[in-house]
């Protein structure tokens, strides 16, 4: 496994982690595949809340949710 042969990548924060995927998603595949992805991603959701907009959530209800995961 690569966290064998690199092992301060264990070490790394999540922010961090998160940064050289998308470093790494670049490097290989081109930053274009980057940004479909996420086009897609965000494409999803949007259309979940159109069928669903009941599930929406304000701000201040997912900042408390998160507050209170720490």
């Amino acid at each position: 496994m690569i966290t064998e042969t690199i092992p301060q990548l264990k070490t790394l924060s999540l922010d961090k982690k998160r940064r050289l995927i998308a470093e790494l998603l670049d490097e290989v595949f081109g930053e274009s595949v980057r940004e479909r992805v996420l086009s897609g991603a965000l494409t999803a959701r949007v259309a979940h809340f159109r069928r669903h907009p009941g599930s929406a959530r304000n701000w201040a209800s997912v900042k408390n949710r998160l507050r209170r995961k720490k």
